[in-house]
């Protein structure tokens, strides 16, 4: 009795595997081995180095409740191009390894002249400059562009958390 017991349930679930489709449950397993596979969790050692602004974009803030009005849009783009021609002023952002930053001029000698600098910090596989405006940055896939968003508001109209920008690695 146990045999024929036994070939019902495997028969079953041949029949179930079937109805799902094979190859379905063979895909899932390789989706997530892919997945994966493009993960990437950077370290601190990634963000050292020499970056230049690539671009700049807005999007509205995560935790806006409503669709943005389109003078909140408008606003939001005139703040951004503000402030990408004030990060295209610099020729590079230099993150160095024993935790500080330099946004260098054109032409800076590398002299270590500070005009716009601070320290940094790594956390949650991110990089935190010390700045009211929290920016945070982040590289998605190895040996990729860095994103920098801001997480803080300095004040309450403020219009820093509508800004993403792109850094390419310069060296």
């Amino acid at each position: 009795m146990q045999n024929p017991t036994r070939a019902i349930c495997a028969a079953a679930l041949l029949f179930a595997a079937e109805a799902v489709g094979l190859s379905g449950v063979l895909s899932v397993a390789y989706i997530s081995s892919a997945r994966a596979q493009e993960e990437y969790l950077p370290t601190q050692k990634d963000f050292v180095g020499k970056w230049k602004l690539n671009g700049g974009a807005i999007r509205p803030p995560r935790d806006m409740k409503e669709a943005p009005t389109p003078e909140q849009e408008a606003a939001a783009n005139e703040f951004q191009q503000t402030v990408t021609a004030f990060y295209g002023a610099f020729d590079y952002l230099e993150i160095t390894a024993d935790g500080r930053y330099n946004f260098h001029q054109p032409g800076d000698p590398n002299s270590g002249a500070c005009v716009w600098c601070g320290t940094w910090s790594f956390s949650n596989s991110s990089a935190w400059l010390k700045l009211d405006t929290a920016p945070r940055l982040d590289i998605y896939a190895k040996d990729g562009d860095m994103q920098m968003t801001y997480t803080a508001e300095p004040t309450e109209k403020s219009k820093y958390a509508w800004l993403v920008f792109g850094w390419t690695k310069a060296e």
